[in-house]
């Protein structure tokens, strides 16, 4: 397939979602605010995620200023470019006509659309999962210090963006001592490992300063126990969903694959696809009967099988016609999550749920800036809140999230201690109209309920008064 068609997708996909996002009247969710606010203080490290969406975000906002397109167009350039190396990777080992069914079909994949405008860890994570994908094929092919240093370079650029990327390194590491002994004594190898841990050392060494708060979050995400089929069900199902059928069609062709895997029939680069995305899906399927597990988690993977699945297939009429209808129900669903975004009131209640993360926090901004004065801090008890009045608040204040338990809760607590604002005059801003029992003297000032969908609303209100000492 010529590059230049491949070119002129490409560049006119990106164009279409450009004007998309600039028209976009979706308020950040309060995620994306959490991670913005992230941004105006860069560290090493912050409560939850390592530092690299702070860093991205800070480079756009300081280049187009702080707004909704500057936080969101990174995501969009991500997915341009995790697009082009997933192409790059298919044409380089294989077959240029599957290289470009694959680009075609993954550009509607509903969960990659969305992450083409929603601003979170994983646009970054995948890019640099595939970056690292293309370069350690392009070291087990030529294994010299270049492809290494490459190699490593992402590895630890993933690294500072989500934890899911320790799996690359673990899996590859794993792979070599089954497939290719030979590859783990050498010096290049030792180059590529040493490069990523490298680059990951501040933010161990940051870790390390807060009492590995990361470390414990993450555990955190696996002490979500249940024993049931509905979750195993519901993991498969949305799966199933937001990567479409192909996501079925990918676990029958590594089942059917794993039968042939030790007879040496294939290349080491396919051996090395399946590796990295048929095992660890297939235990995480097993883990969502005991752990609620959310289907974004294994994108890195998902992605991965789908490079697999284009390469192992042979492009026969029974193939083509289910890579064709895929693409079709890929295409509705994708354009689905488009329309979601700009006429929400069109969808059903079940549907316009989804957006509950992002309504609601211009309308409380605009509320609690009428009460502002200056000297006065701002104290929740929701994370939320508190990033999105960073935000969309004109004066983006920095607001005190009241912390509870002993250890901290999230980036707030790191930050800023509300024992300091003990018998002090503050602004509180809550969910629900009931008086806050940490105020003496509390005067309500106003209160705010904001419509999610015709049956649903968000309850805010406004108070002000002296804090009490809570601990």
């Amino acid at each position: 397939m010529n590059f230049l068609i491949v070119f002129l997708f490409l560049f006119f996909f990106f164009i279409f979602k450009f004007i998309y996002l600039y028209f976009l009247n979706l308020p950040l969710s309060y995620d994306e605010a959490y991670y913005w606010d992230w941004s105006r203080a860069l560290d090493w490290g912050y409560y939850n995620k390592p530092p690299m969406i702070a860093w991205i975000i800070r480079i756009s906002t300081e280049i187009l200023g702080n707004s909704e397109l500057a936080v969101r167009l990174p995501a969009l350039i991500c997915h341009i470019l995790t697009l082009l190396f997933s192409y790059f990777l298919i044409t380089k080992y294989f077959d240029k006509t599957k290289a470009f069914f694959l680009l075609i079909t993954i550009s509607f994949i509903p969960i990659m659309t969305v992450y083409s405008f929603i601003m979170t860890v994983d646009p970054p994570l995948i890019l640099f999962w595939i970056l690292s994908l293309y370069f350690f094929c392009e070291y087990l092919k030529s294994p010299n210090y270049r492809n290494a240093f490459f190699t490593g370079l992402f590895i630890g650029l993933g690294f500072l963006t989500k934890q899911t990327m320790f799996g690359f390194l673990i899996l590859s590491l794993v792979y070599l001592i089954i497939f290719n002994k030979t590859f783990l004594f050498r010096k290049e190898t030792f180059l590529l490992f040493l490069i990523a841990l490298l680059i990951y050392f501040p933010n161990i060494y940051w870790n390390y300063t807060h009492q590995f708060i990361l470390f414990k979050h993450t555990e955190e995400h696996f002490t979500r126990k249940t024993l049931s089929l509905y979750s195993f069900l519901k993991f498969l199902g949305g799966c199933t969903f937001v990567y479409t059928p192909l996501f079925l069609v990918f676990l029958f062709l590594g089942t059917a694959y794993t039968k042939n895997l030790f007879k040496k029939q294939f290349s080491e680069i396919l051996d090395f696809l399946y590796f990295l995305s048929f095992p660890p899906i297939l235990v995480l399927i097993f883990l969502s009967f005991f752990i609620r597990l959310n289907v974004n988690w294994i994108l890195p993977f998902v992605l991965t099988g789908f490079i697999f699945s284009f390469v192992y297939i042979s492009f026969s009429q029974k193939w083509k016609a289910l890579i064709f209808s895929n693409l079709v129900i890929g295409i509705i669903l994708s354009s689905l999550v488009y329309l979601l975004g700009y006429f929400p009131q069109k969808f059903p209640d079940s549907l316009q749920i989804l957006l509950k993360k992002f309504i609601g926090w211009k309308v409380l901004a605009e509320k609690v800036e009428k009460y502002c004065k200056p000297g006065i801090p701002i104290v929740t008890k929701d994370r939320s809140i508190a990033s999105s009045l960073a935000f969309y608040m004109k004066s983006h204040p920095k607001v005190y999230v009241i912390q509870l338990e002993k250890f901290p809760e999230n980036q707030y607590h790191l930050w800023r201690k509300t024992d300091n604002l003990a018998r002090k005059k503050v602004m509180v801003v809550k969910k629900w109209l009931d008086s806050p029992y940490y105020l003496e003297n509390a005067k309500k000032l106003d209160e705010v309920i904001i419509k999610i969908t015709e049956k649903r609303y968000k309850y805010f209100s406004i108070w002000e008064g002296i804090f009490k000492k809570l601990r």
